[in-house]
């Protein structure tokens, strides 16, 4: 049995880190809207004009206790600016023409304020709908001291962008009133369209016909392709606790596909000591580009490493796997390809909060075992990989993926996949030869959001170059988000020919704006490593 444990700090390139501290606020305040909604349906309050995602707005029901934006645009009277901007985003319910209107830039806006039902009297000691304005001005709070909430409306500001963790509708429309006409405006969310209608605008000079247009949904969102948020999802088709921190970077919108870019570097040197470390100095980096829209998500992976650790790539004491010169590494990390994941992912609705998902990859990461070690939050900032890595998530860089499965809600995930078996060969800047030879297939249950349990089992056909068989695979994990801690615990076993193999590790990061402290603890039973016996006392 081998034992590593390891301890630096480093941070992430990054501008914003999602979530943010308000998120799980955010969370349970959807969920008490939501309840308020039902309640108003079933006593006849609600009828709104906008269908899901959204399932209607909030704003009216927030601010009147009842919605007759749908009545009021058949009347001529307009709606809310919520419902607004979701009929410029393609999410209307009726035929606009059949009402004598061409198109959604036409139907007037008749703020939230009127949009009551006559008679109907707002019940505002209803215990959903006062905990959801109580978490809502907790939530705008927290992130105002995040620096990433700037809206352009007075009377608290929009829940909308606030429930996407971000808000900068007050940037994007000082910037809009700069544009000339015909210049693409980057626009606000519909609430804050609502609030210059209604009078409550904080920026002087807006004209409403010039300067107020409606920005795309996922304009400042971080949804994710299968899931409510995107920091539940990482790499391949792999699940983290809901609440992980998640850096990224959003590039814009171009052809209505949002562009976000995440990167991670570390400059590192090494020197283990004793007859087998060596000392080297190297660079770790990963950098992706993700575009997403609608149930549609393409991916890019990749690395420098072949070029900043070399092609026998680090020291690692203990570590094995792949091959370096016709040789198996040994005390030696890998580098990774320069190509690491390119993929895309499809997602369909199949009723009673159940999704499905296509996941195709030339290049990518199939269901099995955990997310690669430099998406897990746990982990990411480590310098080295961890030795467990060929029993756990060394398939992340397999030749041909095809995944699909099925989500439960944001709960459970249940998945199957068919990939190549063999490892990445010595060229790292190519795309291996895809053979579809070995299948895996992961359980994932999330109870909550700051928890994510995992089970998977996998066959590999002759993953190894240098020796032939085949292995089988059990990896069971389990990963915790605790503020600014994130924990991971992760058993694993490999079968061969020669034996069963098991592998422990227990990592975890303290990660704030200003650095990070992390430690893992692993034991692993290897066979491949010369002059170390099988056993330690």
């Amino acid at each position: 049995m081998l034992g590593l444990f390891a301890f630096a700090t480093s941070h992430p390139i990054t501008r914003f880190k999602f979530p943010s501290k308000a998120f799980a606020k955010l969370m349970a305040a959807q969920k008490e809207i939501a309840k308020y909604k039902t309640s108003l349906i079933e006593e006849g309050k609600y009828g709104c004009c906008i269908k899901k995602p959204s399932g209607g707005c909030n704003m009216c029901a927030a601010q009147t206790g009842s919605c007759a934006c749908a009545a009021n645009l058949a009347a001529g009277k307009g709606t809310c600016g919520e419902c607004f901007a979701g009929w410029a985003n393609g999410r209307g319910s009726f035929d606009l023409k059949a009402m004598g209107i061409n198109s959604p830039a036409d139907i007037l806006i008749l703020p939230a304020a009127k949009q009551g039902i006559e008679g109907v009297q707002q019940d505002k000691e209803n215990a959903h709908l006062k905990k959801y304005k109580l978490l809502m001005v907790e939530s705008k709070k927290i992130m105002v001291g995040e620096k990433r909430f700037n809206c352009c409306v007075g009377q608290g500001g929009c829940d909308e962008c606030a429930q996407e963790q971000y808000c900068g509708c007050s940037i994007n429309l000082v910037e809009d009133m700069k544009k000339k006409p015909g210049q693409k405006k980057d626009g606000i969310c519909g609430q804050c369209i609502d609030g210059q209608h209604g009078g409550h605008g904080r920026v002087a000079g807006v004209d409403l016909k010039q300067h107020v247009h409606p920005m795309r949904d996922d304009m400042g969102a971080m949804k994710g392709v299968f899931t409510t948020t995107m920091s539940q999802e990482s790499s391949g088709t792999s699940w983290l606790p809901a609440s992980s921190p998640m850096h990224m970077r959003m590039l814009g919108n171009f052809g209505g596909w949002e562009v976000n870019f995440m990167g991670l570097g570390t400059a590192n040197w090494v020197d283990a000591g004793g007859d087998r470390g060596e000392s080297q100095a190297f660079a770790n980096s990963m950098m992706m580009f993700m575009a997403q829209r609608e149930n549609w998500q393409i991916r890019f992976m990749g690395s420098l490493d072949p070029l900043t650790s070399g092609k026998e790539g680090y020291p690692d004491l203990f570590q094995t796997g792949e091959t370096a010169f016709g040789e198996p590494l040994k005390d030696r990390q890998h580098p990774h390809d320069g190509i690491m994941e390119l993929a895309v992912t499809y997602s369909f609705d199949i009723g009673a909060g159940r999704k499905g998902f296509l996941y195709f990859a030339p290049v990518g990461e199939p269901a099995m075992g955990t997310a690669a070690f430099q998406h897990r939050p746990s982990a990411w900032e480590m310098p080295e990989a961890p030795i467990n890595h060929h029993w756990n998530d060394g398939t992340h860089i397999s030749s041909g993926v095809v995944t699909a499965g099925v989500n439960i809600t944001d709960r459970w995930k249940i998945e199957g996949s068919l990939f190549t078996g063999r490892e990445p060969d010595e060229n790292r800047w190519d795309i291996d030869p895809i053979k579809l030879d070995s299948a895996g297939g992961r359980l994932t249950f999330n109870p909550s959001n700051d928890w994510s349990l995992s089970a998977s089992y996998g066959f590999l056909k002759n993953p190894e170059a240098l020796e032939e068989g085949d292995q089988h695979r059990l990896v069971l994990s389990a990963f915790h988000q605790r503020g600014d801690w994130s924990l991971g615990a992760i058993w694993s076993r490999n079968y061969t020919g020669h034996g069963d193999s098991d592998a422990v590790a227990i990592e975890g990061t303290y990660s704030t704006p200003s650095g990070s402290l992390f430690g893992r603890f692993e034991m692993v039973e290897k066979d491949e490593l010369v002059d170390v016996p099988k056993r330690m006392p």
